[in-house]
């Protein structure tokens, strides 16, 4: 074994060498002999320089060896130099497309292709101006002997309803290539009417998966763009699945933007903020370096669009006991983010009341809801939400109750009923519905979000059932289903937004979407209500 001195070795050698020197210089005289006896002050005996003298020898015979050995052992050197940090290298050039931005490559959204969307209307817009959007995806009818279809499998598809004759008027069927794997869950449609938002992921000949987002045209119900979602994370490259997308108008400016959130389970994120009059290019992505962990892929924007609601948590954190998650309330001015913690172990449903005060957050695994104080930052309340694996949460016209999706997360995702919240009186699930949680009947399986209708006339909720093939409306009023609406093509239902295109396509006007209301009327309507329920 080579040996690797240290330099500082001899050196100290060499300085007892030296100590050792000087005292036997101040110990002996040069006039005596060595047979005397020292006559120095100092009281040092013949003996005692006799005993120095040989320590001194024994010393410089060491670094004598010492020496010899160094001479020929191989000596290793530890070289640190001090400078300045370089620059990072210069990001790759941005594609001359009219889309491609510094923060579409920070998030990892792609532009994959583009389309020519122009083409007859996929309707009539004066026979039915006020429409309700959802997806269409996984046959699951299959569990109906009645109505069992010839292929079972994913598809990436769309239709719109009319939302007062509840009738089926046009639908969209999206071929991309490859084998559907996912089909579409969120969907929405930009404030302006103009731009239906739905995804899917797909596998390739090779095995390679990829998520995707078709933006559609909504008076053609044509493709015009396809974004494609990859981005490094945790030492590895991935393309998450498109899971639920919003739309809304921040009210400071006026501008429109809509969010794309990725991932499935407790592992979400990338987001990716759009702006729909910018040729849908990305203004902001909310990475896993800009908030973490990020958890199941819920966000809503509040009342005024100047905030969004982002879930955290994580697979670990979902499976602990207690209340280990949080959301993080994330400005969208300044990108920056606070974290309000304690939301249990797996927030899904959030949900702003319409003046903008409170927050709730539903648990999907917890089961159990939470009201934050806005101003604050803190959970001012919170109860057992009355129903297993909740979801999905709507507010009523007055804010005094929630009537939140049972989709039975966490345990076998075969809900099928909705639980009856009182907000105003109690903070617990209702007693004044008789029983609860509420029975939605039909296909109902695996329910998952709500949106309130944005007539007041209505007095409805209209229900996605992903494991069902009906869009299920009930009215509550009267605590009874009011209709059960086929999908066109034996699919399932996912996210949704009710769109109202009084002045034809070119007035387009979101509504209300799984998040809440959105049009400045609508919400203005259910902070009216609210006040008045709150004043007695």
């Amino acid at each position: 074994m080579t040996r690797h001195w240290r330099p500082g070795v001899l050196t100290r050698l060499a300085v007892v060498v030296a100590i050792f020197a000087m005292v036997a210089s101040a110990c002996t005289s040069d006039d005596e002999s060595d047979d005397t006896v020292a006559t120095v002050d100092s009281g040092i005996s013949q003996a005692d320089l006799d005993a120095v003298a040989d320590q001194l020898a024994d010393a410089e015979a060491q670094v004598s060896a010492l020496e010899g050995q160094l001479a020929s052992a191989q000596v290793t050197t530890q070289v640190v130099q001090t400078g300045s940090l370089a620059a990072a290298p210069a990001p790759s050039e941005i594609p001359d497309d009219g889309w491609t931005n510094a923060e579409s490559i920070r998030g990892g959204l792609f532009l994959d292709a583009e389309f020519d969307s122009s083409g007859p209307d996929a309707w009539d817009i004066a026979e039915h101006p006020r429409v309700y959007f959802t997806s269409e995806s996984y046959q699951s009818n299959f569990f109906n002997d009645n109505e069992l279809p010839e292929e079972v499998g994913n598809f990436a598809g769309a239709h719109v309803i009319d939302a007062y004759s509840k009738e089926v008027i046009a639908s969209g069927l999206y071929d991309y290539g490859g084998t559907v794997t996912r089909g579409p869950h969120g969907v929405s449609v930009s404030p302006d009417g103009k731009w239906l938002y739905v995804g899917w992921m797909a596998e390739n000949d090779a095995g390679d998966r990829f998520g995707y987002v078709a933006i559609v045209n909504t008076q053609t119900m044509l493709m015009d763009k396809v974004l494609r979602q990859e981005s490094y994370f945790e030492a590895g490259t991935r393309s998450q699945a498109i899971h639920h997308i919003q739309c809304w108008t921040r009210d400071a400016t006026g501008e429109d933007y809509c969010i794309l959130q990725w991932g499935f389970g407790a592992n979400g994120g990338p987001h990716h903020i759009l702006m729909p009059n910018d040729n849908n290019r990305v203004f902001r992505s909310i990475t896993y370096d800009d908030i973490k962990p990020m958890g199941h892929p819920f966000t809503t924007p509040t009342p005024d669009g100047e905030f969004i609601y982002v879930s955290m948590g994580a697979n670990w954190i979902r499976s602990q006991h207690g209340t280990p998650a949080a959301v993080a309330k994330y400005e969208l001015e300044t990108g920056t983010h606070e974290v309000i913690q304690g939301t249990g172990g797996h927030p899904i449903g959030i949900t702003h009341t319409q003046d903008g005060k409170f927050t709730y957050v539903v648990d999907g695994h917890g089961s159990w809801l939470y009201k934050i104080d806005n101003e604050t930052n803190e959970i001012v309340d919170d109860a057992a939400t009355g129903i297993a694996g909740p979801y999905g949460i709507c507010l009523t016209w007055d804010e005094t109750e929630a009537w939140i999706n049972g989709k039975g997360e966490g345990t076998a995702n075969l809900g099928n009923s909705m639980s009856i919240f009182d907000l105003a009186d109690r903070f617990r699930a209702s007693r004044s519905h008789g029983n609860t949680p509420f029975y939605l009947g039909g296909s109902a399986s695996s329910v998952e979000h709500c949106a309130l209708h944005p007539d007041p006339e209505v007095q409805e909720i209209w229900i996605s059932n992903m494991k069902g093939w009906e869009t299920i409306v009930v009215d509550i009023a009267n605590d009874e289903v009011a209709a059960y609406i086929a999908t066109p093509n034996n699919g399932d239902t996912h996210g949704m937004a009710f769109v109202w295109y009084d002045g034809g396509w070119d007035d387009g006007m979101l509504m209300g979407d799984m998040g809440g209301p959105k049009a400045q009327s609508f919400q203005d309507a259910v902070r009216a209500n609210a006040e008045a329920a709150a004043a007695g």
